[in-house]
């Protein structure tokens, strides 16, 4: 009939866009509600009023609210692992490869603080947030963060680029790297190339100086 509007069907590629777009939407909105009211006020109703979204549609998409965050966990892993893969796969001896590490991870923390606040603060409670799924979280670090940089440890010991056996060498990059991204006290980019110099070669720098 003259008049009448035809709806075109979408096309499969204009669905899943559609679809990435209002998961994305979802998870930015979690992370906002997140920063504010922490894990456990972080309610479905909360993230759909944050996404502008109906409460329904959010359950359309995620099981619970376990579900919303473990997605939104494992999705910013694989997209660091994605980030920092060409440099730890890189020909560049291991120091240098560290240093950038360490130079992405703290800009990156100070672009998206939301993000990085998310990682510090729930990786200390996941035996009591996911208690069922906590072996998966875990792998989600593991693969994505933990395992890639053990693997350039245990060749910068085997071809002698650094004197520390790789789990000390571990051990300490690890602990250097969650206080540089730290959420608990104000960093500017002005720090981050001394805070590199000092996680590699330490507040000395040499053993000149260095008290008998």
């Amino acid at each position: 009939m003259r008049g009448e509007i035809e709806f075109m069907p979408r096309s499969p590629e204009q669905n899943r866009e559609i679809r990435e777009k209002r998961i994305q939407q979802i998870l930015d909105a979690t992370l906002c509600v997140y920063r504010e009211r922490g894990y456990h006020g972080t309610e479905m109703g909360a993230i759909a009023r944050q996404a502008g979204l109906g409460r329904g549609l959010i359950y359309y998409y995620f099981k619970d609210k376990q579900d919303v965050f473990l997605t939104l966990i494992r999705q910013t892993l694989e997209l660091w692992k994605v980030e920092v893969d060409p440099l730890l796969n890189s020909d560049r001896p291991v120091a240098e490869k560290l240093a950038e590490y360490l130079r992405m991870i703290c800009y990156a923390s100070l672009e998206y603080p939301d993000i990085y606040h998310l990682h510090q603060s729930i990786t200390r409670d996941i035996k009591v947030l996911f208690p069922e799924r906590e072996k998966e979280v875990y792998g989600y670090y593991e693969n994505n963060m933990f395992q890639p940089l053990r693997n350039q440890f245990l060749i910068a010991a085997e071809s002698g680029e650094i004197g520390l056996c790789p789990e000390v060498a571990e051990r300490f990059f690890f602990s250097v790297l969650f206080e540089a991204v730290s959420q608990d006290y104000p960093r500017a980019r002005d720090s981050v190339e001394e805070m590199v110099k000092a996680a590699l070669y330490g507040l000395v720098g040499s053993k000149k100086g260095k008290p008998e």
